[in-house]
């Protein structure tokens, strides 16, 4: 029997494809995701991609971002090196999942090549420097959230997030804001649940078995150390708390683009549903029907099909006039064997990558198979090494 969530998303969704391709699945918001289908049709993406670190990352189980522990605070600094220069230059290859799947930086790769789309990387607290261009917000990698002082910069890295945002050219353009952090679906939970949405057992995870008692348990531990009404008072305060440094970039950004009237797609999973639930108490996430929606969330259909999360349902009650939209993308006939891993659940989404493709889709008609086959094309690119596994 379906649950309420589950016979709503039946209801809800359908896909945008393109002639007999797939295409993009309208998730959730209705009339909100059609608006903002037509709002973007046609129109220039502009990709950015938020790395940062989280010490919350290096707990063994919270993260699959990465072959093991030891390279997790490498990913977020080889998925900018990249996309921006065709070649990790931090470790060889792409970060890989332990059992061996490529990251999602190649389907982003893929996307924006075949969309003729440039990436942009903005640091706003990564451990390891990426050997790239990239513009810096002054953060910090973000602490353990069990201790409480996480993101100690939270206010300073919003205020330098809108100041990027708000100087964006907004003609003919829309965001692409997609993000890289080891741990975030982690720190994603606790501040969900300091934001009042019940989200134990609900977000997504790099891992086939999603970790949930692991991530509760860091999260409640995080919220023991928030002082009573912190978050219903100062939603960047409880980042600073219990957040990492990307949630506060990228709310900054976005706020700041959209008060320049450049749309926003938040690219990726249940971190970005957290992401959008910052904006709604700050005010940002409330849209009129009347109107054309300028913010909205895209995601690979591994999270919104994923039976260990509930990506829809969060976003319904965290932000619920903000529509989500899902990238159809399969590799269930991939040449590679471990890129049909994907469809294991051992990697859903990341840097970026179902935005990146929702966004080549409506902006350059590129269909889900154009780029699943162009991910093939850069996995035969890739090196050989002990950090990449041949398929």
């Amino acid at each position: 029997m379906l649950t309420g969530w589950e016979q709503s998303y039946a209801t809800e969704a359908n896909t945008l494809a393109v002639g007999s391709e797939r295409g993009v699945r309208i998730v959730t918001g209705g009339v909100n995701g059609r608006l903002l289908e037509q709002a973007l049709r046609g129109r220039r993406p502009r990709f950015i991609c938020i790395i940062a670190s989280t010490d919350t990352a290096l707990i063994p189980g919270v993260s699959a971002a990465g072959a093991s522990v030891e390279l997790i605070p490498y990913t977020a600094a080889a998925d900018a090196e990249y996309l921006v220069e065709g070649a990790a230059r931090c470790l060889p290859g792409v970060p890989c999942n332990p059992l061996g799947p490529p990251g999602p930086a190649l389907i982003t790769r893929a996307a924006l090549e075949l969309a003729g789309v440039s990436a942009t990387i903005v640091n706003a607290g990564c451990r390891i420097a990426p050997s790239c261009a990239t513009i810096e917000l002054g953060g910090a990698p973000g602490g353990l959230i069990s201790e409480g002082h996480a993101v100690p910069e939270a206010h300073d890295l919003f205020a330098a997030g809108w100041e990027l945002g708000r100087s964006m050219d907004p003609d003919g353009e829309y965001l692409v804001l997609g993000e890289s952090v080891p741990g975030g679906t982690t720190t994603a939970l606790a501040l969900l649940l300091a934001l009042g949405v019940a989200a134990d057992g609900r977000v997504s995870s790099s891992l086939a078995r999603n970790a949930h008692p692991l991530k509760s348990q860091l999260a409640h531990l995080a919220l023991a150390c928030l002082p009573l009404g912190t978050a219903e008072k100062d939603p960047l305060g409880a980042v600073a708390v219990l957040g990492d440094p990307m949630q506060a970039a990228a709310a900054g950004v976005t706020a700041g683009a959209m008060t320049s009237g450049i749309p926003v797609l938040l690219a990726g999973g249940t971190q970005m549903v957290a992401v959008a639930a910052l904006l709604q108490r700050l005010g940002y996430a409330v849209q009129e029907r009347a109107t054309a929606v300028s913010l909205g969330i895209a995601t690979t259909r591994w999270v919104v099909d994923d039976p260990t999360a509930d990506a829809a349902g969060l976003l319904r009650e965290a932000a619920p006039d903000v529509p989500l939209l899902a990238a159809e993308l399969s590799f269930a006939e991939a040449h590679h064997q471990l890129l049909r891993e994907y469809e294991r659940g051992l990697v859903k989404e990341g840097v970026g990558a179902g935005g990146a493709a929702v966004a080549a889709t409506l902006s350059a008609g590129i269909s889900c198979q154009q780029i699943e086959e162009r991910v093939e094309e850069l996995y035969d690119e890739l090196p050989t090494s002990e950090a990449v596994v041949r398929g």
